[in-house]
């Protein structure tokens, strides 16, 4: 089409400008309108953006079928495999979807590799090495809430046994990034366009273990690298909530929480590493670590949530409609991307209007903890870092666990910390928990007063503890490459 060029700069300046309903209006016009000009990849393009549009403004069903037509169309395998980890990002968010389901959709994704393109590696050359040589591959070595989850992996590595690669697909330069790039491991900027590039970038390092830190976020540019076999031994988790889907990928990062022993395996196409804590560990942000407590209880209990409001389904707020009116006076206070469409789902499902408080957005949010007294978690995409930020900030979390990994963050942290009797396994068993500790007074304030000491006391914020297990689990599946005894 002529002028394409033009019009998807339009689309990018929407985007950035957070006009998505704009953005929906636009590429649906030039679909209906323009359709006999679009070449078979400019409609790919439209879709795919529809799809991003679609899902910000809470419309994930639409979202999701626009991203498979986008895939369907995608004339490059590129750019199919993009599309199809956006896609696949986007399942997370259906309300109704099965673990089955949604396993199945992720293993698809293997088609779009071919076993005869992944690179070989020598036992021999490999076994030359002092030290096992670990890789970290990210577009997220900066401030953003991974950055929290992979610190203390890069800050404290036992040097003495491993060198440390850190392969950034972003190059930014900010504060956090600057400050990992300060832990003296190797850092290796590879922004390059062809996924083979990149796994070749790899493998010339000699990387023993490559353990991909995003999943399929951020179009699944790192498990892409990956399909290569970009190292003898990849791995995958942490920063992404399902399987990888790829056969290249060997090794998936879990706990015993997430994915108690015997369950969830078959969700997996990787073996399942389960450590005995957590399979994350939290460092917070600076702005985090120094802010203060100053909670006091509310006149009105005050109920909230901080997590990505593209979460919060229709489902969910039925649900805490029914909290409210079974802890009478109390209120529900929200964030949104665009808190007048959220506000307006929420008034038409029967809130009243003195009920419901939507925020806008912001980066500085984290004191507005202090404005509520018990947070309640998404289901069934459940919060990660917002959950972490709101118990170090003291507010006690309520969670709904359901049967896959991605459902039970939630029940995974609270266990850690000590509070899994917070963690519920119905939305009954939900609403009655929350009920119970809205009516307790006392642990409620004890709570508040106690829970930063508990998390750092706990697995989740012991840093040397993690490091040391992630790291002798490196050591045991290595052995099992190099001696070949894996599977």
């Amino acid at each position: 089409m002529k002028d394409f060029s033009k019009i998807a700069g339009e689309l990018a300046i929407l985007q950035d400008k957070g006009r998505w309903e704009a953005g929906i209006e636009r590429v649906e016009y030039l679909i209906r309108r323009h359709a006999s000009e679009l070449e078979r990849g400019e409609k790919s393009f439209l879709c795919g953006r529809l799809g991003y549009f679609l899902h910000f403004v809470g419309r994930i069903e639409k979202a999701a079928a626009a991203y498979q037509e986008a895939v369907a169309l995608a004339p490059y395998l590129a750019h199919q495999r993009k599309l199809y980890s956006d896609y696949l990002m986007v399942c997370h968010y259906l309300p109704q979807i099965g673990d089955e389901e949604l396993a199945i959709r992720h293993f698809t994704y293997n088609q779009f590799f071919r076993s005869e393109e992944e690179l070989h590696h020598e036992r021999e050359l490999h076994r030359r090495h002092k030290k096992i040589r670990v890789g970290y591959l990210s577009s997220n070595f900066k401030t953003h809430i991974m950055s929290c989850f992979m610190m203390q992996l890069l800050a404290i590595a036992d040097h003495s046994r491993f060198e440390v690669y850190c392969y950034d697909l972003g190059n930014d330069a900010d504060a956090a990034a600057k400050q990992m790039r300060s832990f003296g491991n190797i850092w290796r900027s590879i922004v390059l366009s062809e996924a083979k590039d990149r796994a070749r970038a790899i493998a010339a390092d000699e990387i023993d273990i490559l353990f991909d830190l995003s999943g399929h976020t951020d179009g699944g540019h790192g498990l892409a690298t990956l399909g290569y076999k970009a190292a003898p031994v990849q791995l995958t988790g942490i920063g992404y909530m399902s399987t990888s889907g790829l056969k290249a990928v060997d090794y998936y990062l879990s706990d015993i929480f997430l994915d108690p022993e015997g369950k969830g395996d078959a969700y997996f196409s990787e073996k399942l590493l389960r450590l005995p804590h957590s399979h994350f560990c939290y460092t917070p942000f600076e702005a985090v670590f120094k802010s203060t407590i100053d909670w006091q209880p509310h006149e009105r209990l005050v109920f909230g949530c901080f997590n990505n409001s593209a979460k919060i389904s229709d489902d969910m707020l039925r649900l805490w409609y029914t909290l409210l009116m079974r802890v009478p006076d109390s209120k529900l206070v929200l964030k949104a991307w665009k808190p007048k469409n959220l506000r307006k789902r929420a008034l038409a499902l029967g809130y009243r209007p003195d009920q419901i408080e939507v925020r806008p957005m912001t980066l500085d949010y984290i004191h507005e903890y202090m404005d509520m007294d018990i947070a309640l978690d998404t289901f069934p995409y459940t919060g990660g870092g917002t959950t972490c930020e709101a118990l170090y900030m003291g507010t006690p979390v309520i969670t709904l666990a359901g049967t896959r990994h991605g459902t039970r963050f939630g029940l995974s942290l609270l266990e850690n910390v000590g509070l899994g009797e917070l963690a519920a396994h119905t939305p009954e068993e939900y609403i009655e928990k929350a009920a119970a500790l809205a009516s307790d007074s006392e642990l409620l304030t004890a709570l508040h007063r106690n829970l930063r000491p508990m998390m750092q006391r706990s697995p989740v914020m012991d840093g040397r503890r993690y490091v040391r297990e992630v790291e002798a689990m490196y050591e045991k599946i290595w052995k099992e490459w190099l001696y070949g005894e894996n599977r």
